[in-house]
């Protein structure tokens, strides 16, 4: 390898550090709402459940509950926009990345770092022509 190509391989790597540690901050935050949203939830239960009042059903049980109303109401908004992906967004990224580059002899951590991979023999010139 040339002195070019090293460079554009750092240049390469360190955009791809770049672009994962940027997305595992952001999922940091989304994993902090999650967490506070299911707390939210398992805490409007846990005193939907204790509650002593009595009800003809369960879903007048619920609705006199407003906060278990809501927080499940949010946990299904969090779910349904997406957030749960975005916690998971650098793997995505990584996984695509090593799947692109498996095709030029390289793949990369978790961090993005690059790791050049052993060349592996061909058998035949042309895999694709059958003799």
């Amino acid at each position: 390898m040339n002195r070019e190509q090293t460079e554009d391989l750092k240049a390469f790597e360190q955009r791809v550090i770049d672009c994962v540690s940027h997305v595992r901050r952001r999922s940091i935050k989304w994993r902090v709402l999650v967490a506070v949203v299911l707390l939210w939830v398992v805490v409007s239960m846990w005193s939907w459940w204790t509650d002593g009042s009595e009800h003809d059903n369960y879903l007048d049980m619920f609705y006199s509950n407003k906060s278990l109303c809501l927080s499940i109401t949010v946990f299904f908004f969090v779910y349904i926009l997406g957030f749960f992906d975005r916690q998971n967004a650098a793997n995505i990224i990584t996984n695509r990345c090593r799947s692109v580059l498996h095709d030029f002899n390289m793949s990369c951590n978790d961090q993005g770092k690059l790791i050049i991979l052993k060349r592996t023999k061909m058998l035949s010139p042309d895999p694709w022509k059958h003799s």
